[in-house]
């Protein structure tokens, strides 16, 4: 029987084998007046001495040839040997009435675990006859009456094949325990390592920590939440306070957070997981962005059948105005009449346009984000709006180091509305700068837009990405909404920057080497 385990059934064996032959050896020789021997002293010494060189070697040759196993006639081999050692030193004690017969016992024992089988009744076979010639054998030297008593090597004999029968059977019991014991082995690795792979390719961060707040799994998810591995870090101050919120009252929501100023805001939510032995906690943190998006996906799809049924609805009605105004405006009218009929025009322009922001919202596609370098990309829409503006009013300052992941085509949406709101807001004289760089910490990329007009108002500031939200009479109110969806859509994020005097809005892309789900 061959096992990966170090100890063997084998080397144990041989251990009890050198520990008997040292035994032997110390009780003959260490008193002055020999305990065992005495009969034949020399065969004692003989016998004993070859048993424990031989035993020295081979299990020498058994830990120096760990990786390989023996032959399979080496067992029965020295099981033989076992038996014709010790029965010579049972012969040199005086027979069977020495008192080392129960050797032999042991031996026979051994052979049924390492054998099994036909094998193992064959070493207590080999025993009962080594039990029934000593004593024949015995009887004869020793001049005896009957060399044919064998009562007493008879019952041994009887004994070694009872033991053999029982250490078959519970031996037999205890491979088929292991057979159950190495399946539920199999499965429970099977089951945990499906388990690994759920948890890793989870999109929410989990966490486990124990009750000093040290954290003893994070998933991958989670690690790049914090952009570093937080396996054996102490739980962050701002998840800790609201561990001990959540202690208090587990039914009271808990507040979002961001573990940085380039993460995603984060929504944690604690669990208890009890072990047994310890206490530990359960920590997911969900990126509520990616919750809103896929709100607002449905938002989207809820609102492009509806922008569909209105632009249809309302359309007709409006040219049906704007048809009248110009009829109106053909007949000359007025002054008075040719400013009430600009104001309608006005209005119903403004109202046809909020339905074609509206109607391209909801029919935007997922984007086709790619990796690129963001320079020649800034450089072709700065060289565009310098020509169509006077002045040259946008300034690039970006270096070609820098690469994104975005879809091109958005990219541009996005900076031309946000260019278009700083020149139309900010005042005569307004200049834009665009900048680029890569965060030292995190190693996200952004990109600045930022302006030196006029600035936003604190009150402004607040809605400023809600929808339909606008504080220009002769606007929708979905510019900026839209480029945040945008951005969201490619997982980068826009922001506005508190600034002494203009605005600054920031747009931290993810990382390029990410591929997008």
């Amino acid at each position: 029987m061959i096992s990966n385990q170090g100890w063997t059934p084998a080397r144990i064996y041989n251990v009890y084998r050198i520990a008997i032959a040292c035994a032997l050896l110390f009780l003959h020789f260490a008193p002055d007046n020999p305990l065992i021997g005495k009969h034949s002293p020399d065969l004692f010494q003989a016998t004993l001495f070859a048993y424990l060189g031989l035993i020295l070697a081979s299990t020498t040759l058994d830990f120096r040839r760990h990786q390989r196993a023996f032959p399979g006639w080496a067992q029965p081999t020295a099981l033989i040997t076992d038996l014709i050692m010790l029965t010579l030193v049972v012969h040199a004690q005086g027979g069977l009435e020495g008192g080392l017969a129960v050797l032999l016992l042991v031996t026979v024992a051994a052979g049924n675990i390492l054998l099994r089988g036909r094998l193992g009744f064959l070493i207590a076979a080999l025993a009962t006859l080594s039990a029934m010639f000593e004593q024949f054998y015995f009887s004869i030297q020793e001049q005896f009456d009957s060399p044919f008593l064998l009562t007493e090597s008879g019952l041994l004999g009887i004994a070694f094949f009872m033991v053999s029968l029982i250490i078959q059977q519970v031996a037999q019991k205890l491979e088929q325990s292991e057979q159950i014991a190495r399946r539920q082995r199999v499965a429970i690795e099977r089951l945990e390592a499906l388990n690994q792979q759920i948890v890793q390719r989870m999109r929410t961060g989990v966490m486990v920590f124990d009750e000093q707040q040290r954290i003893l799994m994070s998933n991958h998810s989670a690690n790049n939440l914090f952009d570093s591995p937080m396996l054996g870090k102490q739980l962050p101050q701002g998840l800790i306070s609201r561990f001990e919120r959540w202690q208090d009252n587990p039914m009271l929501p808990l507040a979002t957070l961001r573990v940085s100023e380039q993460s995603p805001v984060l929504s944690p939510r604690f669990a208890s997981l009890d072990t047994g032995h310890e206490h530990l906690t359960l920590l997911f943190l969900e990126d509520t962005s990616r919750v809103a998006q896929e709100a607002q996906q449905l938002n989207l799809s809820s609102l492009g059948r509806l922008s569909a049924t209105l632009a249809h609805e309302i359309r007709n009605p409006l040219s049906a105005i704007n048809h009248a105004t110009d009829l109106l405006l053909d007949g000359e009218p007025s002054e008075e009449d040719q400013h009430l009929l600009s104001i309608i025009r006005n209005h119903v322009t403004r109202v046809n346009g909020i339905i074609h922001d509206v109607l391209d919202l909801s029919r935007r596609g997922k984007g086709n984000a790619e990796r690129f370098v963001l320079a020649p990309v800034l450089q072709s829409i700065h060289d565009d709006w310098n020509l169509k503006s006077d002045g040259a009013p946008v300034e690039l300052s970006c270096g070609n180091e820098v690469e994104v992941r975005f879809d091109t085509n958005q990219l541009r949406q996005v900076l031309d509305n946000l260019i278009s709101n700083a020149l139309k807001h900010g005042g005569d004289g307004t200049r834009v700068t665009l900048s680029c760089g890569t965060h030292d910490r995190t190693g996200l990329p952004w990109l600045r837009i930022r302006d030196n007009g006029t600035g936003i108002s604190e009150e402004a500031a607040r809605h400023l990405f809600e929808p339909f939200y606008t504080t220009a009479s002769d606007g929708n109110g979905l510019g900026l909404y839209l480029c945040r969806e945008l951005c969201q859509a490619n997982q980068a994020s826009l922001d506005l920057e508190d600034t002494g005097t203009g605005a600054s809005f920031v747009i931290t892309f993810a990382h390029p080497h990410r591929q997008f789900q």
